[in-house]
């Protein structure tokens, strides 16, 4: 039963579904072509947001600086919180050893102004980050179209080399199975393989199936005999 599943978009949002054809490939190429252009803008917006965050993450903590209760300033340490070599966030460590079950009747009487302290600590701390945030979007963006390339030629990270690595993929056989030509092949324009197993076979499988010259007309063959 044939479905309304498509072999590839040709189109955004280029949902590759595993199989990746040429076609689809120039036509992904195409596209990008024409929107390299906008990561300055991307990374000046950043840039302005971070900026903009400045501004705020200044009013906040100088508020909470003067002397309404106490003087309160954030506690976010960019070097604290920077993520490991394999991404994960390291431990902060704190002095949270003390006798819990004597400090929590005492903190609960307290507990409006601890409140109070921890939500100020809390909103400049969460301001700090989103700052980082849109500074680091700010950098990636810049950064993705340079020419240069600051990783390994295994793993590119920045636009052409990824392109350039993708279209090589093309001439490996290794990769003949997902990587389809389907320009410049016996099945131009045809896909090799289907996206979901109830879509009707394409015309390389039933060949495949078919065990027969390309000359002869294609069949499905069934327990060792071609029906014609």
């Amino acid at each position: 039963m044939a479905t309304a599943f498509k072999y590839a978009y040709a189109h955004p949002p280029f949902n590759f579904l595993g199989h990746f054809s040429a076609s689809q490939w120039t036509a992904f190429q195409a596209w990008v072509a024409q929107r390299q252009g906008n990561f300055p803008n991307i990374s000046l917006f950043y840039r302005i947001r971070a900026q903009q965050l400045r501004k705020t993450a200044g009013v906040l903590e100088q508020f909470y600086n003067t002397v309404n209760d106490q003087q309160l300033s954030p506690t976010f340490s960019k070097d604290l919180w920077k993520p490991g070599d394999n991404g994960h966030f390291t431990y902060p460590y704190d002095d949270d050893h003390l006798p819990m079950v004597m400090m929590s009747k005492v903190k609960l009487r307290f507990k409006e102004m601890l409140q109070r302290d921890e939500e100020a600590v809390f909103a400049m701390n969460h301001l700090r980050c989103v700052i980082e945030k849109n500074e680091d979007a700010a950098q990636d963006s810049y950064d993705f179209t340079q020419p240069s390339n600051t990783k390994s030629n295994d793993t590119p990270d920045t636009l052409q080399p990824l392109l350039a690595k993708i279209n090589g993929y093309f001439s490996k056989p290794e990769y003949a199975a997902v990587l389809v030509d389907d320009v410049n092949t016996l099945y131009q324009g045809q896909p090799y393989f289907r996206v979901n197993q109830a879509d009707t076979p394409t015309a390389y499988e039933l060949f495949v199936m078919n065990h027969s010259d390309p000359s002869i007309p294609i069949a499905i063959k069934e327990q060792g005999a071609v029906e014609t």
